[in-house]
């Protein structure tokens, strides 16, 4: 508990410069008191905010006695829980590339386990007879998953440096880490603030055939020119999204393709949501006022949180438990 930081005053100073409203503040809290937790006899531990590695962190912590400042032990144990972190990915499900890392059985693919040592060295696994791979590479590309600098990987516990550890397979399924080095963990605690930001509102509607392309093309520029006032994304998806750019200008190097199935998506976000649903209605107009063929349309909206990241000095936080002792009754 503690990772609710709404009504710290930095926050505070931080949300009125937000010019909206404030709906959630959310310090990552680290495995210090998870495992001073499970060491005070609790054996279930529900979390706030915590970071992803501190789940397997903390209980690891707690079994083996490390001293807060044992960074290397610290910093291997966090490592171990990075590769866990994600499941299956690394056991071969987001790895997973056909014709090029083939991975087998992916439908019945298997959770990892990792062995951890005293050192907080670790040996991953899988159980026997589920589908999925684990070896040097899935646990390579897991290992820099979301890592900015292999040199410091920061964490509320410990900062880990991974730029000389092994990777070693040892066996059918199974690979060992080692020489991950630990450094101190940093003074501030990175925080979340999530804030209301106005309305989402979103389009598609489909073209298929001859020149589907063209009038899904001649849709959009309909509706721009309908509504002038609004930044309106525009997206061909299966032609140009994914790689597409707020503004359209991509949808014109796609010209070049020719496909016949071509679904048009438009969207716009405004402070206002009458305004935002005016796009609605126009898409849903191109039933019969926009180019020929066109079907399908879906259209949704929503209100809409952003967030911004801050840093509060950990000392200020303060983050600790409860244990609720409940009495359970069979019947």
């Amino acid at each position: 508990m503690g990772d609710d930081v709404r009504e710290h005053l930095e926050v505070q100073v931080h949300a009125k410069n937000l010019c909206s409203t404030l709906v959630s503040a959310n310090a990552y809290l680290g495995a210090k008191v998870i495992a001073d937790a499970l060491n005070d006899g609790a054996q279930i531990v529900v979390c706030g905010r915590v970071a992803n590695p501190a789940l397997t962190l903390g209980p690891a912590w707690a079994h083996f006695g490390w001293a807060d400042d044992d960074w290397d032990c610290l910093a291997a144990a966090t490592m171990a829980g990075h590769l866990l972190e994600c499941g299956a990915q690394v056991t071969g499900g987001y790895y997973a590339d056909p014709g090029f890392k083939d991975i087998p059985n992916l439908a019945h693919v298997g959770f990892p386990i990792a062995q951890i040592f005293g050192d907080g060295s670790c040996i991953l696994s899988k159980p026997e007879g589920t589908g999925g791979r684990i070896d040097e590479h899935t646990v390579k590309e897991q290992l820099l998953y979301e890592i900015d600098n292999p040199a410091a990987y920061v964490t509320p516990d410990v900062v880990a440096d991974i730029t000389h550890a092994k990777v070693l397979e040892i066996g059918l399924n199974k690979v060992a880490l080692t020489g991950v080095v630990g450094h101190p963990r940093p003074r501030d605690l990175k925080v979340n603030l999530c804030h209301e930001n106005g309305w989402l509102a979103e389009a598609e509607i489909s073209y298929s055939g001859a020149r589907a392309q063209a009038r899904a093309h001649l849709a959009a520029s309909i509706v721009r020119e309908r509504l002038p006032d609004l930044k309106i994304r525009v997206d061909l998806i299966g032609v140009i999204s994914l790689f597409g750019d707020d503004d359209g200008v991509s949808l014109h190097a796609a010209r070049h393709h020719d496909p016949t199935d071509v679904r048009l998506r438009m969207a716009t976000s405004h402070p206002d949501k009458a305004v935002a649903e005016r796009l609605l209605r126009e898409v849903t107009a191109l039933y019969t006022c926009g180019p020929a063929g066109g079907g399908g349309v879906r259209t949704s909206i929503r209100s809409r949180l952003a967030l911004v990241s801050c840093f509060l000095p950990r000392e200020s936080i303060n983050s600790h438990f409860e244990i609720f002792n409940e009495t359970v009754t069979s019947i």
